[in-house]
């Protein structure tokens, strides 16, 4: 009894061990250059078909195919072009391999082997950039990786990009991967040759894209539509300019071409996408501007916003005594007799904006009454203001008139500097020149 307890439990433990030894992950135990093929140990019997399909191998950096060969645990790859010499194998294992047992690799086995010489070719693994492809990002960071590490004096020496870019270099994983990044903009429409020892790649820049405008409208206002006249445009109106995209180039100092010309001032958000312009000076009034676009777009705009007419002068009125209400209205060239008193005013008639009116401190000194000759004195010595309507308003100047003996011009001028509440002007000096009898 105490031999079979024996050799049940034996049987047992013996039967634990080889479970456990079967869910064992297989790992590559070696990988070696023979003659005419490459040779790969397993720790374990692996199956075929699916460990041939998680192999991969390249020479000099080309894919290479050929045949398998087994032997227990050993795979043996024979290229279809041979071993060749002074060259560099890469091999790659996949996790997908298993072993008969149905086991995955424990982790991606990856080799390199030399079949020695002298070679101081650079060994491209790979570059981020293809030959013929055409770059859109202008500061694209170009990365090369190496099958091996690369001393950083030779790599100063075989690397050229032309025309030149300056960029920085910095070299990664122990001089396996090198990465060149450009410190200023590649040009458009610009093919660039990539030269890394005896490896060329020629790629290019597409040409300047010019974004079209997507949207052009009045700040806090409407927005315009092409060919169609925007009326009601104010003097200091502001012009809102939405693109498509990032716009560069000449179209960043110039977005928009105006005539009559105006100067403007152009602002852009930090993404160039969008540009406010500003005008430097007030627009000129009942002016049909033609705002022209990158894109060949036309817009038109007609300044006779309400907060944008300046005054004019309607007519202007004599009183010799106000308290009467008799008046005559002065014509240039007329003449007239002026009377001494102590209530005489000239009246003056404006058309301004609808809601413009007149403040007697931006009148004083823009209103000027000069007699020519002789002894006639007429002596302002009060102004008023008043808004007589939606659209007129009137400058009233009382005088004192001290009547002479000679006949002379009497010459009333309102200067351009003469402006309403909005800060309107008036377009031109005004001048009425009359004779005294």
């Amino acid at each position: 009894m105490i031999l079979i307890f024996l050799l049940f439990s034996l049987l047992t433990s013996s039967c634990s061990i080889d479970e456990y030894s079967h869910m064992k992950a297989p790992k590559v135990s070696s990988c070696s250059l023979e003659e005419s093929c490459i040779q790969v140990v397993f720790s374990s019997k692996m199956r075929k078909e699916i460990t041939e399909s998680a192999f991969s191998c390249s020479c000099n950096s080309v894919p290479e195919a050929g045949t398998f060969a087994w032997g227990k645990k050993k795979m043996y790859f024979y290229p279809a072009s041979g071993i060749k010499n002074k060259s560099i194998y890469e091999v790659e294992i996949g996790t997908r391999a298993e072993d008969s047992y149905g086991n995955s690799l424990k982790e991606v086995f990856n080799c390199t082997l030399s079949t020695g010489g002298e070679n101081t070719q650079l060994v491209i693994k790979k570059i981020n950039i293809s030959d013929g492809e055409v770059v859109t990002d202008l500061f694209k960071t170009i990365q090369i990786e190496f099958t091996k590490p690369v001393d950083p004096a030779l790599f100063y020496q075989k690397f050229s990009i032309t025309p030149m870019i300056h960029g920085d270099i910095s070299f990664k994983d122990n001089g396996r991967s090198i990465l060149f990044t450009p410190l200023e903009k590649m040009e458009w429409n610009t093919v660039y040759t990539l030269v890394i020892g005896e490896e060329k790649v020629l790629f290019s820049t597409p040409t300047e894209k010019n974004e079209v405008i997507s949207e052009l409208r009045i700040k806090n206002g409407p927005i315009l539509k092409e060919q169609f006249i925007q009326r009601g445009v104010e003097k200091d109106t502001v012009l809102i300019l939405s693109f498509t995209g990032k716009v560069s180039g000449n179209t960043i100092e110039t977005p928009v071409t105006i005539l009559p010309p105006q100067s403007y001032t152009p602002e852009w958000n930090n993404s160039f996408t969008q540009c406010t312009i500003t005008f430097d000076n007030p627009l000129p009034y009942k002016t049909l501007l033609e705002v022209s676009t990158s894109d060949e777009k036309r817009y038109l705009l007609y300044v006779d916003g309400n907060n944008s007419v300046p005054p004019s002068v309607n007519s202007i009125r004599f009183y010799q005594d106000y308290s009467s209400g008799d008046y005559i209205t002065l014509e240039y060239g007329s003449g007239i007799v002026f009377e001494s008193g102590e209530q005489a005013c000239f009246e003056i008639d404006l058309s301004v904006g609808d809601s413009s009116v007149l403040y007697p401190s931006d009148v004083y000194g823009a209103v000027d009454i000069e007699v020519g000759m002789g002894n006639l004195v007429i002596a302002p010595k009060r102004l008023e203001t008043i808004k007589q309507g939606t659209n007129t308003a009137l400058i009233k100047v009382f005088c004192t008139i001290t009547a002479g003996t000679v006949q002379t011009p009497v010459i009333i001028s309102l200067n351009e500097t003469l402006k309403d509440s909005k800060g309107n002007t008036l377009e031109n000096d005004y001048c009425l020149r009359i004779n005294v009898l």
